[in-house]
C-alpha cells in the first residue's frame, strides 16, 4: 500500500501531534518520505508544523469544523435579489472621433512607411 498525503491526512488525528520518524516507523518508509508529504500537508493548511529545536519537527493535524449557517443564511422572509450586470450606453451611427483618430494614425503609420522606403 503506498501512502499518499490524502491517506497520511485521514490517519491522523486532530489535535494529536506526531514526529515524521514516528509515522514512518508506523507505515514502514523512511522518514525522508514521510517527511515530504507531511510538508505537502503544511503548504495546502491541513498540518501545522511546530519546532521546538533546530532538529525535531513536530507535525498537528488541524481540525475543520464547518461553522454554523448565519441567520442571514437561514432567514427565507428576506427578499431574493439577483445581481445583474451594469446598463451599458449603446451608441448608434459612426463613430466621428474615433475614426478620425484612427485615420490620422494610418496616415501617419503610411507617411512613415514611405519615407523609411525613400
Amino acid at each position: 500500500m503506498k501512502l499518499t498525503s490524502g491517506k497520511l491526512l485521514g490517519l491522523m488525528e486532530p489535535g494529536r501531534i506526531y514526529r515524521a520518524s514516528e509515522l514512518a516507523e508506523r507505515f514502514n518508509m523512511s522518514t525522508a518520505q514521510v517527511n515530504d508529504i507531511l510538508c505537502t500537508l503544511v503548504e495546502a493548511g491541513f498540518v501545522r508544523m511546530n519546532s521546538h529545536s533546530s532538529r525535531i519537527l513536530r507535525f498537528e493535524r488541524l481540525s475543520f469544523e464547518p461553522d454554523p449557517p448565519s441567520r442571514a443564511a437561514v432567514d427565507t422572509d428576506a427578499p431574493a435579489t439577483v445581481a445583474t450586470p451594469p446598463v451599458t450606453r449603446t451608441r448608434q451611427g459612426p463613430l466621428r472621433d474615433y475614426e478620425a483618430s484612427l485615420a490620422s494614425v494610418q496616415s501617419l503609420a503610411m507617411a512613415a512607411r514611405y519615407s523609411s522606403r525613400g
